[in-house]
C-alpha cells in the first residue's frame, strides 16, 4: 500500500512539474512589451538610423511597442545602462570597452587594430568564447543582445594635422572613459579626457580640450566638423556597437519575443556592416566641400604605438586566442 500512495505521489510530482513548466510561458506577460531605445548620438548618425529601423521592425510584429530617443534624452550610456539593470525597459548600445568593467575579457575585442575586417565579429559571436562571455554578462543583469554592430573606423579629430605620434603630445582629446581607450589614446601620445559625447562640440568650441577621436558618421552628425579642421585618419579603433538590455526585462518575455528581438539586432548589425563604407564616403565628401581636411596618416606608427597596451591589459594572449578561433571558423 506505501508503494502505491509513494508511486501515485511522485507521479502527481511529476504531473505538477510538467504543469508548471508548460505554464511559465504562458504566464509571462503578453506583448506589446513597451521598450526605450536610447542613444547619446544625433539622428543622422548610423547607430540612430540603425535603432530607429529596428523600431519599425518590432512595432510591425505587433509584439513590440518600441520608441527612439536620441541625444542623450535618457542620459549617458553608463547611466541608461544601470537603468537597465536595474529592470527599466531600455536598450542602450555600449561597446566592449565599456563594457569589460563587467567582464574584463570582453574588452579585448575593442583594442586598438585588432581586425583588419569587423565582418569577422560575426563570427567570433558563434564561439564557445564568446558564449562564455554572455553567460557572464547574464549572471551580473546585463543581456548582450549582440556584438556585430560598427560604426566605422575612428580617428583624430583636431585642428591640427597628425602624422606621427608626437604630434599628439599635449593634445587633450575626448575619449570613452575606459582603460581601452584612455590607455590607447594616451600611447599614441595624446592626453586622453572622457567625457559624455553630448559635450564633446561645446568643449572644443570653448577650447575644454583640443579635439576628439570619433567615427566619422558621429562627427558628421553631431557637426564637428564646425569646430574642427582635420579628420586625421590613424582609424585606431574600429568601433563595436552592443545593443544591451537589463536581464529583468529581457527575461520577462515570452521566448518568440526574445528571439525575434535578438534575430533583429543581429541581422541589422550585419546589414549596416555592409553600408557604412559607403556612407562615410559621403560624409567626407560632404564635410570636405564645407573645408574640412581628410588627412591620410601612416597607420603603422600608431600600430606600434598602442602595441604595449595589450600587455598593460593583460589582452597578449587572449588576443592570440581570439586569432587563431577566426582561422578555425
Amino acid at each position: 500500500m506505501k508503494k502505491i500512495v509513494t508511486l501515485a505521489l511522485v507521479v502527481l510530482m511529476s504531473i505538477g512539474v510538467v504543469w508548471a513548466n508548460g505554464t511559465s510561458e504562458k504566464a509571462k506577460k503578453a506583448g506589446p512589451y513597451e521598450v526605450k531605445f536610447s542613444t547619446e548620438n544625433g539622428a543622422e548618425d548610423i547607430e540612430s538610423k540603425a535603432l530607429y529601423e529596428i523600431k519599425g521592425i518590432l512595432n510591425a510584429s505587433g509584439l513590440f511597442k518600441c520608441e527612439v530617443f536620441i541625444g542623450g534624452a535618457l542620459g549617458a550610456n553608463d547611466d541608461t545602462l544601470e537603468q537597465a539593470i536595474q529592470g527599466a525597459p531600455i536598450v542602450t548600445v555600449s561597446d566592449p570597452g565599456r563594457l569589460m568593467s563587467f567582464v574584463k575579457d570582453f574588452g579585448v575585442i575593442q583594442m586598438p587594430y585588432i581586425f583588419d575586417d569587423i565582418s569577422v565579429i560575426n563570427k567570433l559571436m558563434d564561439t564557445d568564447l564568446y558564449k562564455s562571455w554572455e553567460k557572464e554578462f547574464e549572471s551580473q543583469g546585463v543581456k548582450i543582445l549582440s556584438s556585430n554592430w560598427y560604426s566605422g573606423p575612428r580617428n583624430f579629430v583636431l585642428n591640427k594635422e597628425i602624422n606621427s605620434p608626437a604630434d599628439l603630445k599635449g593634445q587633450k582629446i575626448r575619449t570613452i572613459g575606459s582603460p581601452v581607450f584612455t590607455g590607447s589614446v594616451n600611447a599614441m601620445g595624446a592626453t586622453a579626457t572622457p567625457m559624455s559625447w553630448s559635450e564633446v562640440y561645446s568643449g572644443i568650441e570653448q577650447k575644454a580640450i583640443d579635439g576628439c577621436e570619433a567615427q566619422t558618421p558621429t562627427v558628421y552628425a553631431s557637426h564637428i566638423n564646425e569646430v574642427c579642421k582635420y579628420i586625421n585618419k590613424t582609424e585606431h579603433f574600429l568601433l563595436i556597437g552592443c545593443p544591451v538590455i537589463g536581464t529583468k526585462t529581457f527575461d520577462s518575455w515570452s521566448k518568440e519575443a526574445q528571439d525575434l528581438f535578438i534575430k533583429t539586432f543581429r541581422d541589422v548589425g550585419v546589414k549596416y556592416q555592409g553600408l557604412i563604407g559607403q556612407m562615410i564616403a559621403d560624409e567626407e565628401k560632404e564635410m570636405a566641400s564645407k573645408g574640412m581636411i581628410i588627412h591620410e596618416v601612416n597607420q603603422q606608427l600608431f600600430k606600434d604605438a598602442v602595441e604595449p597596451v595589450y600587455a598593460q591589459l593583460g589582452y597578449s594572449d587572449l588576443r592570440k586566442e581570439i586569432v587563431g578561433l577566426l582561422k578555425t571558423k
